[in-house]
């Protein structure tokens, strides 16, 4: 007499009933396994009110597929499943929506599509097959709003209201955490910025930047007392003042001369660390490298360490010996008050040459093409990195440019975060249908 066998086909299909049961469980929703005779239907999903413990009596019908082979036509991003026509038939009959959930149990992958949304066209239905983005489409616990949407009627009046989360927002405003304490002002002889620095290279002294020439006097965050200054200015009308009374002032010709000389400062910080600066572009940008290679920039993203290529070359088509430019990543920089506070505003950008140095021709056209193409989560990923580059101080022992230094982004904490599944719409904008839901949040 032989012994009764249990196929490892139903152990198989019932784990990835079980895996199924985890995640709706995990959503707050309710789980119904159907059992015994049913045709197509592995089990119901009935929509729950999560902070509440309502039920709505709203449902989604469910039907499993679990294997552990391969997917059929299996990429690292997409697979293939090919229905069959009586399950088709069956599925697409009656006014319960039902979802078909492809899984890999012993993984832990789930997939998911709205069989009727999906099916919706007549040569997807004749074609009988679904693919499946395995990012789009992955079936777990943060899809509890898209099948709350596809469940309840639109006019059913069942409101959730969202989880109360935190979420960080960050701005594109760095901090200013140092600029000099003291602004000294003189008289001089001179008239036009070139005779200065005309004469600051007869004395063989650094052109510094952080000065500015109006109305016949020098501005500047220098002691103008001191070399080479006092060769320059008359040292009988050298006066001192603290910064602040020109940072924080209401009269606007004093807040426009200390943001001049912010910006002289910038510029020398900039060139200190190893930036150059377009005057025609009024943007700042990474030099190219001495042999014209691909540099690249490690910093400290948002959540992780990541690197950047801050410059690297492109070839010509069919010419991949022979550059038809370069591209070097850029910022302009604005400087605003807020409050108590000074900050740098930061607009990522790019600065395109074709020989490293000289500007590409086509500057225009191609930055146009890459403002097109790139989503928020690239710049905001851009004003990271220059928020952190900008905010490196040097050594512990010797500042970069001890005269101007950021600490790091203005940021916000909401204690009311926005979950951006619930922006998608009833259909096939909605994730598991597949189709892109381009929304993104600046987080």
């Amino acid at each position: 007499m032989s012994a009764k066998k249990i196929h490892r086909n139903s152990i198989i299909g019932q784990q990835g009933v079980n895996l199924i049961e985890r995640v709706v469980l995990g959503m707050g929703f309710v789980w119904y396994p159907t059992g015994g005779v049913e045709a197509g239907i592995d089990g119901v999903i009935e929509v729950r009110n999560p902070l509440t413990g309502e039920a709505t009596n709203s449902i989604v019908q469910v039907q499993s597929k679990a294997t552990t082979n391969p997917f059929q036509a299996e990429t690292e991003t997409s697979f293939e499943y090919l229905c069959s026509a009586k399950d088709l038939d069956y599925w697409l009959q009656g006014n319960a929506p039902v979802i078909l959930i492809v899984s890999r149990p012993q993984s832990g992958e789930a997939y998911w599509v709205s069989v009727k949304d999906y099916f919706r066209h007549p040569s997807r239905r004749a074609a009988r097959k679904v693919r499946f983005d395995k990012e789009r489409n992955r079936f777990d616990e943060g899809c509890g709003p898209a099948l709350a949407e596809l469940a309840i009627p639109r006019d059913a009046g069942v409101y959730f209201a969202p989880p109360p989360t935190e979420e960080t927002l960050y701005s594109n405003l760095l901090r200013v955490s140092r600029y000099p304490k003291r602004l000294y002002i003189a008289q001089t002889e001179y008239r036009e910025g070139r005779g200065i620095h005309a004469k600051l290279r007869e004395l063989g002294a650094d052109e510094d930047n952080e000065w500015m020439l109006k109305r016949g006097s020098v501005y500047s965050f220098i002691d103008l007392a001191e070399e080479p200054w006092d060769k320059i200015c008359d040292q009988g009308t050298v006066e001192t003042f603290d910064s602040e009374e020109w940072a924080y002032s209401d009269d606007p010709d004093k807040q426009r001369e200390f943001v001049q000389l912010l910006n002289r400062c910038l510029s020398a910080k900039a060139r200190a660390m190893g930036l150059r600066y377009s005057k025609d572009l009024d943007c700042y940008y990474f030099r190219a490298t001495g042999d014209l290679s691909e540099r690249k920039l490690a910093y400290q993203g948002i959540a992780n360490e990541t690197t950047r290529a801050v410059f690297r070359g492109y070839p010509k088509k069919g010419k991949p010996d022979e550059m038809a430019y370069y591209r070097h990543s850029a910022f302009r920089g604005r400087f605003k008050r807020f409050g108590d506070d000074w900050y740098l505003e930061i607009t990522p950008t790019y600065y395109y040459t074709w020989d490293g140095r000289r500007p590409d021709r086509f500057y225009e056209d191609r930055l146009k093409g890459i403002k097109q193409r790139e989503k928020h989560q690239a710049v905001r990923g851009q004003v990271v990195m220059w928020a952190e580059f900008l905010g490196r101080d040097g050594t512990l022992l010797e500042s970069l440019y001890p005269l101007l230094e950021f600490d790091e982004l203005l940021k916000v904490t909401v204690e009311a975060g926005i979950d951006d599944e619930a922006w998608a719409a009833h259909g096939e904008e909605h994730r598991g249908t597949g189709h892109e839901d381009d929304l993104e949040l600046f987080r």
